[in-house]
């Protein structure tokens, strides 16, 4: 049985958290053990990880504990095969542990295609630059993304062993249910004749909401009988940021802001189109889950976005609100809102999570059975 640790910045619900819950959930456990160690707190997705029999740990991490959290996640991790890694915080920690501390195999997980100085936090962007510094000294690092793979290569990022893993989807959780988007859309008030665009994030500068709320002021005048549905964490009334927005551009009437949720599945189900207005995505998790309910989508050509919807759906510029504008008209135009089985298909053929996780498990085979020269 080959061991694994996984160490991640925190558990809360962003995409690589959802990740390492689905790549524990469907890992084989008669091969494999695993083990979490989370920066932070057990946030959202620990409980969950949890339910499936997989240990935490919370180190909680400050200024103040530093050393002992160093000293703690040695004492764990010296009893596994592998140390995996997932985002730049975990990945700068996890190289202390692994490669100075107990000279163990390290992966990396990177999952982050868009480097840009006004899209990232400046701290982010140095301990990006650390981390490339390292990079060749780990076993393997693994991208979720072509793109992602392309700009950490740009950034100064060499390693002798690289892998692009997409993400993998639910679909048996993510699927079209006629009775959960007559449900919903009784709830929602929407009517047949209203057709429901949809976003899921988080309240993020990489999701560019304000590019979409440009895009939809363009519209709404000439196009009347729609709603925007916004799902995702701070995508609600309580986010005063937000708000200004939606009084600038004067779409009160439009929005339907509903926070984070946990019905995300049924929500894709009343809707009739997704919408991604991100400049930067490495790997949708959304637009996936999106594809996988058969919705018809409208995406900005980033990260691998344009890859994942391939020919079947609309693809505009990042930043581009007219065109984008233009292509949330021209679907509004259409006298009905068909669900886009080509997209499901295409998920099914290309991102069946089990698949994506037999990815993964062949990746620690070749990792555990490497020798210290390489493979």
């Amino acid at each position: 049985m080959i061991r694994i640790v996984h160490i991640i910045t925190g558990l809360g619900s962003g995409g690589a958290e959802n990740m390492l819950y689905k790549l524990l959930k469907y890992s084989d456990k008669s091969k494999y053990y695993h083990e979490v160690i989370s920066l932070m707190d057990e946030g959202i997705i620990g409980k969950r990880i949890r339910d499936e029999g997989v240990k935490i740990h919370s180190l909680n991490v400050s200024k103040a504990n530093i050393v002992k959290s160093i000293l703690n996640a040695r004492r764990i991790c010296k009893d596994f095969d592998i140390i995996n890694t997932w985002l730049y915080h975990a990945d700068m920690f996890g190289y202390v542990i692994a490669k100075l501390l107990l000279k163990k195999k390290l992966i990396w997980n990177i999952r982050h295609s868009n480097l840009d100085k006004n899209a990232n936090k400046s701290r982010t962007l140095m301990i990006v630059k650390i981390n490339s510094l390292l990079s060749k000294k780990l076993d393997c690092i693994t991208f979720n993304s072509n793109k992602a793979l392309e700009t950490h290569l740009t950034a100064g990022f060499k390693n002798k062993n690289t892998i692009v893993i997409p993400n993998g989807f639910e679909l048996n959780k993510f699927s079209f249910n006629e009775d959960n988007r007559n449900t919903l859309r009784r709830a929602f008030n929407l009517d047949e004749n209203c057709k429901a665009l949809i976003t899921v994030g988080r309240w993020d500068v990489q999701k560019d909401y304000f590019t979409l709320f440009k895009a939809l002021s363009e519209i709404k005048n000439t196009h009347t009988n729609f709603k925007m549905i916004m799902v995702g964490t701070n995508l609600d009334e309580c986010n005063e940021d937000l708000c200004d927005l939606t009084i600038k551009y004067d779409l009160r009437d439009k929005l339907m802001l509903l926070g984070r949720r946990n019905d995300i599945s049924e929500i894709l189900s009343a809707a009739d189109c997704y919408i991604s207005s991100s400049l930067g995505e490495s790997f949708s998790n959304s637009i996936g889950e999106a594809m996988a309910c058969a919705l018809p989508c409208i995406v900005t050509d980033v990260g691998d976005s344009k890859q994942i919807v391939g020919e079947t759906n609309y693809i505009v510029n990042a930043k581009d609100f007219k065109g984008l504008a233009e292509a949330i008209g021209r679907f509004l135009e259409q006298s009905e809102s068909p669900r886009n089985f080509n997209s499901r298909n295409r998920i099914v053929e290309n991102f069946d999570i089990k698949k994506v996780v037999k990815d993964y498990e062949r990746n620690y085979q070749d990792i555990h059975f490497m020798s210290d020269g390489g493979l």
